[in-house]
């Protein structure tokens, strides 16, 4: 099982992973030297900082030049871990925006009949949230805002 959220910051690889490294409590980050990626690894999860070449990212995110790169391996287990995934993606692009104040980004896909289809999804942290107003109260707002997804598109299959 694995996710990637792309990340737009002005921070450099390094404060981008260290802020993360905080904010989830991961053990220390090995920097690889000439490398431009950050790894951590905890717990059958390996996690990866990185900075994309603008020529190796999906049209829809071509602004945002991180990415976090999440795989588990979890062996002896009945677990369905897409599902997981799944629900893990938003929950980890919503908590990086509100964090650490980043735009993200995480895909959405589906099999279609011949083809998978893709599109993403956009959050960004809310600087106006107030958390002394609850949920259903007058001048509620989210804590994170997330845009109007990118139009589903076709991906075709890697061989």
């Amino acid at each position: 099982m694995s996710f990637q959220i792309c990340i737009n910051t002005d921070k450099s690889l390094h404060q981008l992973a260290t802020e993360i490294r905080k904010l989830l409590s991961l053990p220390s980050f090995q920097e690889m030297p000439g490398a431009s990626y950050c790894q951590f690894e905890m717990l059958g999860m390996t996690l990866w900082i990185h900075q994309l070449d603008e020529e190796d990212r999906e049209p829809e995110v071509k602004p945002y030049p991180y990415s976090f790169d999440l795989q588990m391996s979890f062996s002896d287990h009945v677990l369905d871990t897409d599902i997981m995934a799944y629900h893990l993606q938003p929950y980890y692009a919503q908590l990086l925006s509100f964090h650490l104040g980043v735009e993200t980004a995480y895909r959405e896909q589906k099999k279609g009949e011949r083809v998978w289809h893709i599109r993403y999804h956009f959050c960004r942290k809310n600087y106006k949230w107030n958390g002394a107003i609850l949920f259903g109260e007058a001048g509620w707002e989210p804590a994170v805002f997330e845009a109007t997804p990118s139009s589903w598109r076709s991906m075709l299959p890697i061989f």
